[in-house]
């Protein structure tokens, strides 16, 4: 999930409800391999290399193979009977604690550095697992995150949410 700061004083923070919803290329069993790295990892750089990965490569179908687009991934969610609202309202909440344990460290270098509010601001990519009771874990939190496009779904999300936020914060 992306987020943009535009301000740490007050905290601003605005969630970019589009991105990409990652899969392990192989299903999850306890009778397979610990070391199985396709079944246990939803990173795309090492699943793209198992010979089962499905790359998406048509943007009209936007929930094919190991990586969909987030809308995609909601509308299945919402289609079997998950609370949307109430996985949102759980994400935002981590998406803000996440980023009040670092806001005094921010606040300090910009006072060091002579920044100020309004002329500055990051986009964060936030990997976030969702469990099977909808409570999201952080797993990390990527300061200014890939925008590589290998896939036409990158580049579509991707172009757009840079766009966004470039118009978000007042680039014409």
């Amino acid at each position: 999930i992306y987020v943009v700061v535009t301000s740490y004083e007050p905290l601003r923070v605005y969630v970019y409800k589009e991105g990409l919803a990652r899969f392990a290329s192989e299903s999850y069993s306890t009778k397979a391999s610990k070391s199985n790295q396709y079944m246990h990892l939803t990173n795309y750089s090492i699943n793209k290399k198992n010979e089962q990965f499905i790359q998406n490569d048509n943007i009209e179908n936007d929930d094919v193979g190991f990586k969909w687009s987030l809308t995609a991934f909601c509308n299945h969610l919402e289609q079997v009977g998950i609370d949307m609202d109430l996985m949102w309202s759980r994400i935002y909440d981590t998406i803000i604690k996440t980023l009040a344990c670092g806001e005094n460290y921010v606040l300090q270098a910009m006072r060091k550095n002579n920044m100020f509010r309004l002329n500055c601001f990051e986009v964060f990519g936030f990997d976030i697992l969702i469990d099977s009771d909808l409570k999201p874990w952080v797993l990390e939190v990527n300061l200014s995150p890939s925008l590589a496009t290998d896939a036409p779904l990158d580049m579509k999300i991707k172009s757009n949410l840079i766009t966004d936020t470039l118009n978000l914060v007042g680039v014409k």
